[in-house]
């Protein structure tokens, strides 16, 4: 068995994270009057304000695990709206919101916080449903069958950190579809929509809060025997007498206590199987309900309301429309004035507006005004290196299901798309300017210094070509040139001896300032506004061009050799306050105006001196950022108040001398880390992050803005000029490429340049749950319903006609496109109800042709499982899509790879391998029957690890000389795996549909067989089910300290759109983070009063309450927080935490660490 001292660690972090909208709602959280989106992502919760920009995150917290629905409710003694948040593992926390008067920060507490877990009730196969009394006295939850939980929403039970008081009720009815608080009722009652043997009815039931119990309707009860079966949801409709909208696909019914009746049929047109349903309008006149369904349609229902009794409303006609189609929707919100937030865990989610006439091209009566990213779920991925991009890695995956998903093109780092180039000398610095005004305009000069000499470019608008100019005015073109910049007014060039100043127009030379001593030559320079600072050996001179005054100079001496300064006003004055001067002796040394003493000198701690150095504003903080000879960058906060720099920051970014140059793109300062391996720094969240930019050798950028290269930068490479544009700056680059029908499968042909999709051309229902209409139908004026549980089970067909098309299987494709522009070249229709979701290229035997090879299988009506399907083999040639060879199979096939210039391929229940005969078909060479739903296997030399979707993983091993498999390994626990992958040679990973990712190793010392048990090393649960998982990183590459923690890297996509990676860690940086955990759980989770053990516990068992507390996994994203926190806060949170040896750890050390493992990922 492993001891303590060698088990494996791992560090489990989001490069991506999830886009997947679980829950939204809309309410005045924050202010009286000023209205809100709650969005949940997993377990991020945000609250959004409405800016002419779009949405805005106004406030932002993290919770113990996945949020399942968010349903507001405002007390009768609140003035704003709380939020009643149930998690997946049915955690509840009631949430309060504030904003502080004077910074205007919003502030999220809790009110109440409990668990609705039991141990003894089954977890309802209608889902969890939710819903919240229109009075605010209390909250239902269907949980568990026949019973259902009430919470008071009292102000005695909602105190400070109270533990939230359930009540546990039986109810008659088993399998409950939908539920919903009634309006206008005396005491709270709720409608039920529920199924039996005899058909789909409605009934009801009144809370009496006094008795805590049920009791006898006080009046007529509202209740409907035998519904249309494709009934699936009830909406409580405002103004009436307990009125209540029965929605389903083919017939609208409405109930309510005095006995009025009302049912419409929907037009056939409008029909969908709803699954989120919000109010967007009611008034005493009209109710209009937004439908989106299981298509991606979006509808709405009318409910056109008069008199009834006392004084009430009843409902006298109904009627649908449909106002086009968007994505399969999983929450929906309305916010205001006609607009609507529609969330979905399948594709992107929207904020839409409903316009009046029809889109001219669309055709929706929609209009989208703003999306959010979300690739989820994904359901294949490759890794691949385009040339052009060396040693970056990109994702192609098939992401999402349904209208508006794609091809996803994910790429680590910021691109530089190409504008230009010019063939040239490379240079050492570059300029734009402007020289024919003295304000900043449109660039007409290109200044490229070189070792000795500077050349000027003249921008050619209308061809948009440089001309090489041989004179330009009083510049200096025989020497190299620092610096070219407008200052003051006046064009400023800095060369190896002088300081000129040029006027704009005429060109003219205005002044030149030397050194005091004309033997010193001027190695740097940098400006601010109307003033600039060179260094000349150890001589600072700053020459000041002031508006009504001659041009100033003042020369300072420092104690050794100037290698880099910069200027700049932390005050953002017009006047510089401070200067920072880098010397040969490895320091920093910073002066203050306006005499500009020495205020600070720091050691550097370094063998090398820094390159380059520079102010860099942040969020209110500024920086001191210096680059060094070795690659690395250090950074240091500013104190403004006493003009020092704070404890510095070390990160190491290249191999190579680093210099720095600021830039603006998208209106955001960023700065240009130039050197051999090129990044961006920009700010994220209120720190300082680091990207790498997918360019190799980058020596000088500048800002270049023309009428024919606007908004660009001027990049000198190894090779010449490059004119480009900077992507948006962000850690992960995502883009969308249309297909025609959803990606399910992916491969990469590098042979022919081409890329295999298998997409299905029209998504069904079938994959989803019809039988409840979502997690939360307690629905209030700005109420929503979100999707059922994932894990329901279906509901029984419909015998309705209408209903079978949305039953019927979906035509599967397999798409050859071009790699560079996704062009499809060719394609090929599988046969009707035959469905494909293996294919591998490579080739066979010694056949010198590369294939795409594509299992299928066949649904038959008759059939419970697929009893036939066909191994194709393709050969894309002269942009023509041919079939080889073709083999049938009595069973459907999963998975295939190529190994040992054969194919092998999990098939029904066994694992199949197929060698390639000299006639050019597939013959079976090797077969294993030891299975029961083989999904998935990987491949690492002589080793096949197969994942059994029935059981769990089996380890083979293949014995080439007597070829054959034997099993050597496998994993006695039931696991209902999703994904699996090695790490190294003695470890694997396995993740299964209760979220958890487990990693196992064979116990090599148990005796008395050759097959070894799998036991479980190290495991934790990340609230989000892992679909895929490889081998590799989306990193290029990294330095030394980054590649020891990149080694064995896994990278995962989960089915709520993130990027994750594991990367494997030492005991110590274990020992430290885990203890680091332990503090940022307690103080970042307090309100959830969640334990250190429960916090990434693994779950099991039938209604996942077997916990089992996390071992060997630390949660990064949790982690990284600690990157963002105050000092203050840092300096609380490393309090106490010591090393493996048990020495005390600083912050720096951890600040050093949790950022060296962020950049890993």
């Amino acid at each position: 068995m492993a001891t303590k001292t060698n088990l494996p660690r791992f560090y489990v972090a989001s490069s991506e994270p999830p886009g997947a909208a679980h829950a939204c709602a809309c309410g005045n959280f924050l202010r009286e009057n000023e209205r809100n989106l709650a969005l949940a992502r997993k377990d991020q919760l945000d609250i959004m304000g409405f800016t002419s920009d779009g949405l805005k995150v106004l406030a932002t917290t993290r919770l113990a695990h996945a949020v399942h629905s968010l349903n507001p409710f405002r007390p009768a003694w609140s003035k704003t709206d709380l939020i009643f948040v149930l998690l997946h593992n049915l955690d509840m926390l009631i949430l309060e919101f504030s904003v502080d008067s004077v910074t205007g920060q919003a502030y999220i507490s809790t009110r109440a916080n409990g668990s609705a877990v039991s141990k003894v009730g089954k977890l309802s196969d209608g889902g969890i449903l939710v819903t919240v009394d229109p009075e605010n006295r209390c909250i239902a939850l269907h949980l568990y069958e026949s019973l259902v939980l009430i919470i008071l929403l009292g102000k005695e039970n909602m105190r400070e950190s109270r533990e939230i008081e359930t009540l546990n009720l039986r109810v008659d009815e088993n399998f409950i579809r939908s539920i919903t608080f009634l309006h206008n009722s005396e005491l709270p009652t709720f409608a039920l929509l529920y199924s039996d043997n005899s058909g789909v009815h409605v009934t009801s039931y009144e809370f009496c809060i006094r008795e805590r119990d049920f009791k006898s309707p006080s009046g007529r009860q509202v209740a409907f025997q035998n519904l249309e079966a494709d009934v699936q949801a009830l909406v409580a409709v405002p103004g009436t007498n307990q009125g209540v909208l029965a929605c389903g696909l083919t017939v609208l019914a409405y109930l309510d206590a005095d006995g009025e009746t009302k049912t419409a049929e929907v037009r056939k047109e409008s029909r969908g199987l709803g699954i989120v349903f919000t109010m967007i309008s009611d008034s005493n006149n009209t109710t209009k309900i937004l439908v989106c369904d299981m298509d991606g349609n979006v509808h709405v229902i009318r409910l056109k309301k008069s008199q009834g009794k006392n004084g009430l409303n009843k409902v006298v006609e109904l009627a649908s429309i449909c106002l086009g189609q968007l994505v399969i929707a999983s929450c929906a919100a309305y916010l205001d004035n006609r607009v609507v937030f529609i969330g979905s865990r399948l594709a992107e989610s929207s904020v839409i507006r409903f316009r009046e006439e029809p889109h001219p091209e669309t055709g929706n009566l929609f209009d989208v005004l703003e999306t959010v990213t979300n690739i989820g779920c994904v359901t294949d991925f490759i890794l691949v290196k385009p040339e052009a991009q060396g040693t970056q890695p990109q994702m192609i995956a098939c992401s999402g299901y349904g209208p508006g998903t794609s091809a996803r093109i994910i790429r680590s780092g910021i691109g530089v798309q190409e504008t230009t180039s010019l063939d040239a000398p490379t240079g050492r610095q570059v300029f734009g300017l402007n020289s024919q005004s003295a304000a900043e305009g449109p660039h007409d000069l290109l200044v490229v210094s070189f070792l000795n000499e500077t050349k000027v470019l003249k921008m050619e608008d209308e061809v948009g070509e440089f001309e090489d100019l041989e004179a330009v005015g009083a510049f200096v073109l025989d020497d190299a040139t620092h610096l070219v910049a407008k200052v003051g007014g006046l064009i400023v060039q800095v060369t190896r001896k002088s300081v000129r100043a040029i006027r704009p127009g005429t060109l003219e030379l205005v002044g030149e300032w030397f050194p005091s001593d004309r033997s010193y030559q001027i190695g740097t320079a940098a400006y601010y506004k109307n003033q600039v600072v060179v260094g000349a050996f150890d001589r600072l001179i700053i020459v000041s061009f002031l508006p009504g005054a001659p041009p100033s100079v003042q020369e300072l001496k420092l104690d050794d050799q100037i290698s880099a300064v910069d200027i700049s006003s932390l005050s953002r004055g017009d006047l510089a306050e401070v200067i920072v001067a880098a010397t040969w002796k490895m320091d920093l040394t910073l002066l203050s105006a306006p005499n500009w003493e020495r205020a600070a000198v720091v050691d550097l701690n370094s063998d090398v001196f820094a390159r380059s150095v520079m102010f860099y504003h942040l969020d209110n903080v500024d920086f001191v950022i210096a680059g060094l000879g070795d690659g690395t960058l250090q950074y240091f906060p500013v104190d403004k108040s006493k003009v020092k720099l704070g404890p510095s920051k070390r990160v190491t970014i290249a191999t190579q001398p680093t210099y720095l140059k600021p830039f603006i793109a998208r209106g955001v300062s960023s700065v240009f880390v130039c050197n051999d391996r090129p990044s961006v720094i920009h700010s994220s969240g209120g720190k300082l992050m680091f990207s790498s930019v997918n360019m190799k050798h980058i020596y000088a950028v500048c800002q270049l803005d023309t009428p024919t290269y606007p908004n660009s930068l001027a990049i000198i490479t190894e090779t010449g000029l490059v004119v480009g544009k900077i992507d948006e700056i962000q850690k992960l680059h995502i883009r969308a490429i249309s297909l025609p029908g959803t990606g399910r499968r992916v491969v990469f042909q590098p042979e022919t340049a081409t890329y295999g999709f298998i997409v299905m051309e029209k998504p069904t229902a079938t994959q989803y749950d019809v039988g409840g209409a979502g997690d939360g139908h307690g629905i209030d004026e700005e109420g929503s319903f979100a999707k059922p549980d994932a894990d329901a089970p279906m509901e029984e067909e419909a015998p309705d006609a209408d209903l079978s098309a949305h039953y019927a299987m979906p035509a599967h494709k397999l798409l050859i496109t071009d790699q560079t522009n996704y062009q499809i070249m060719a394609q090929f229709k599988f046969n009707k109800n035959e469905m494909s979701q293996a294919m591998v290229s490579g080739s066979l035997g010694s056949d010198p042709r590369v294939f795409y090879i594509v299992g299928t299988g066949v649904q038959k009506a008759e059939e419970k499982e697929m009893t036939s399907g066909r191994v194709i083999v393709f050969q894309y040639a002269d942009k023509n899509l041919s079939i080889v060879s073709e083999k049938q199979m009595k069973s459907f096939t999963t998975c295939m790879k190529i190994f040992k210039d054969k194919l092998l391929m999990a098939t029904g229940s066994s694992i199949k391998l197929m060698r390639w005969s000299e006639d050019g078909e597939l013959v079976q060479d090797q077969v294993v029957n030891r299975f029961i739903l083989p999904i998935n296997f990987k491949i690492k030399g002589d080793f096949v690890l197969v994942l059994d979707l029935m059981r769990s993983v089996t380890l083979l091993v293949y014995r080439a000389a007597e070829n054959k498999f034997d099993v050597i390994g496998e994993d006695p626990l039931p696991r209902w795996p999703l994904a699996c992958e090695f790490v190294d040679d003695d470890i694997v990973s396995v993740a299964d549909s209760d979220s958890n990712l487990i990693f196992l190793r064979r116990d090599l010392e148990s005796s008395g067989t050759d097959i070894k048990d799998f036991v479980e090393v190290a495991g934790g649960n990340f609230a989000d089910s892992i679909s895929v998982i490889q081998k590799g990183t989306l990193l290029a590459d990294t330095t030394a300290a980054e590649r020891s923690f990149s080694q064995n890297a896994l990278i995962m996509a989960t089915q709520s759109g993130s990027i994750m990676h594991v990367l494997s860690i030492d005991e110590n940086t274990y020992h430290i983070l885990r203890q680091l955990s332990a503090k940022l759980i307690n103080s970042i989770l307090p309100f959830n009063k969640v334990s250190v053990e429960k916090y990434n516990a693994t779950t099991s068992g039938p209604n996942k309450t077997t916990t089992k507390p996390s071992v060997g996994v630390i949660n990064g994203d949790l982690i990284e927080v600690f990157t963002s926190m105050t000092g203050e806060e840092m300096l609380a949170a490393v309090a106490g935490v010591v090393d493996a040896q048990g020495a005390d750890v600083t912050m720096e050390m951890v600040a050093r660490l949790v950022e060296d493992l962020s950049r890993s990922h």
